[in-house]
């Protein structure tokens, strides 16, 4: 039995050895390039070179392959990580009053297949007194790495870029609610760590400062991303449920009166109720009187007044003061729910999308598409999923290799919360319109602090004004201009009813390094037209 096995292996090396040889009159050929054969890859569960990374996935839109796990970053990559972290400021999230339609935006997707514009990367589950949105949980549990895929889920490849803090976690984006990592890889090779907290943002933390690039493979139950909400109680929500102060539920009791719900209505059916109603909110460029607080939730609420984020934000405070478990989840481009139904945590777009996204992503990569949406659309309503099916054709994309991730740009990332780009200079009115009464506006402002951190704030007031008056609420776009020229629109405010404007200003983490024009601009008013200054 011995002999026979030992013979075996022997001409298994002797064929091996002429199939690596071939006879030429040149020599033997030693590298001869194999092109990759994903359905071969699938049917052998072959793993991606040096990792547990299954080189293809079989997904509801066909078979990928995995990323080059060998691959460094680029130095012009877009990155996470850096000064998010869980303490850092976009940990917690104030709504703002700027409810007018957002335009084209930046949106990177790091994921395989793509699952634009839905990119978890910022998610709260509770509300404090204030009516800010904050994380109840907050300490950090380790995310395990391992495992098989189980019936009924998805599997998605992860590429992200990450900037690394020493011994610091840092946020990183994935699929949706309760995925699961079954392989993780990171280049250069470093000690690292995979964690969440409550809400189930991710982080992840390493003892090294560096750039680098993480690969995953994740799976994630398919009704995560839609399906039926199941029928329960409220009984069996409660201990889902993080305290709620007194002042947030007498706020939301009008709201809910609006909608017509209360615990006498089933949670199954409360819930599709709130959908119907915070999805037929609609943008507006009559601002709210309200400054904040729980005057500015009722108002929102109450007139149905915003878009993506404005409809989260309020959606989440009314079904937690009911008594359903609800987050907000957010990434640069796009906002959203999920809620919780004593089995499992379901996303819910409620709309409000911006008018068009450029979406950085490889060309190859197919877009994935969810399971049917369970809840009804109102008339006019227009879906994150409508805007990126009208975006892709526009998107600055490439083949997924080396040369094309280093030459794509980057997107233009929005801040806090995501808004639409700055005029660069005063435009004329069209024809059809009448003329600003006031004329063109005129931007002054002052900026507290010259050096500032990625992650990091800086103050930033002034006015706007047209011929000596103040342009009521008008909207103040602040962007940022590098060496070249080139400018990235990180932050929108709105002034106050004298024209004036005062606020904190996020510079986002994946900004580059260096000497940045801080530009202002507004699209004007009623009475005020465009404007600009730096």
């Amino acid at each position: 039995m011995d002999q026979r096995v030992k013979g075996w292996r022997l001409g298994v090396i002797a064929l091996l050895m002429l199939a690596a040889f071939p006879a030429s009159a040149d020599g033997p050929v030693v590298h001869e390039y194999i092109e990759p054969q994903p359905t071969e890859d699938l049917l052998l569960q072959a793993t991606a070179l040096g990792s547990r990374i299954r080189a293809a996935l079989d997904t509801p839109v066909g078979v990928v392959t995995a990323p080059d796990v060998r691959r460094g970053p680029a130095s012009n990559e877009t990155a996470y990580g850096g000064a998010s972290t869980p303490s850092s400021g976009d940990a917690s999230y104030d709504i703002d009053r700027l409810t007018t339609e957002p335009g084209v935006l930046g949106y990177h997707d790091p994921f395989i297949p793509s699952i634009a514009p839905f990119k978890r990367l910022y998610a709260y589950d509770s509300v404090d007194e204030s009516l800010r949105l904050r994380v109840h949980r907050t300490a950090l549990e380790r995310l395990e790495i391992g495992g098989d895929p189980r019936a009924g889920e998805d599997q998605f490849y992860g590429d992200i870029v990450v900037d690394l803090a020493s011994d610091v976690p840092v946020r990183i984006p994935t699929v949706g609610p309760g995925a699961r990592v079954l392989a993780a890889s990171i280049h250069p090779g470093l000690p690292f760590e995979l964690l969440h907290d409550g809400a189930d943002n991710w982080f992840i933390r390493s003892s090294v400062r560096r750039r680098a690039r993480l690969a995953l493979q994740l799976a994630i139950d398919r009704r995560a991303f839609g399906g039926v909400f199941s029928a329960t109680s409220y009984a069996a929500l409660a201990a889902a449920l993080p305290p709620m102060p007194m002042a947030v539920q007498q706020a939301a009791a009008r709201v809910l009166g609006a909608v017509g719900v209360s615990q006498a209505t089933r949670p199954a059916d409360a819930v599709s109720a709130l959908v119907h109603y915070f999805r037929s909110f609609a943008p507006s460029s009559d601002f709210p009187s309200a400054t904040g607080g729980s005057a500015l939730y009722q108002e929102l609420s109450l007139s149905q007044k915003g878009v993506c984020r404005h409809r989260a934000y309020s959606f989440v405070v009314t079904a937690l003061a009911l008594g359903v478990p609800a987050r907000m989840v957010r990434n640069e481009a796009h906002a959203w729910v999920e809620v919780w139904d004593g089995e499992l945590w379901h996303r819910i777009d409620l709309g409000g999308a911006a008018a068009g996204l450029r979406v950085t992503r490889a060309a190859d990569v197919p877009q994935y598409r969810p399971p049917a949406d369970s809840f009804e659309w109102p008339a006019g309503s227009q879906s994150g999923t409508q805007a990126i099916e009208g975006s892709i054709g526009e998107s600055p994309v490439g083949p997924r290799t080396p040369e094309a991730h280093a030459t794509t740009p980057a997107p233009e990332p929005a801040s806090t919360p995501p808004q639409a780009e700055p005029s660069s200079a005063a435009e004329p009115s069209s024809a059809a319109e009448p003329p600003p009464e006031y004329g063109a506006a005129d931007l002054t402002f002052r900026i507290k602090g010259k050096e500032v951190r990625r992650g990091e704030t800086f103050r930033l007031s002034g006015s706007v004004q047209a011929q000596g008056h103040g342009c009521a609420s008008a909207r103040v776009d602040v962007a940022l201009r590098d060496a070249s020229g080139a400018s990235t629109t990180i932050q929108s405010l709105a002034a106050d009813e004298q024209g004036r404007f005062d606020s904190a200003v996020t510079v986002p983490f994946d900004v580059r390094v260096g000497d940045y024009q801080v530009l202002v601009a507004t699209p004007g008013t009623g009475k005020c037209g465009a404007g600009s200054s730096r």
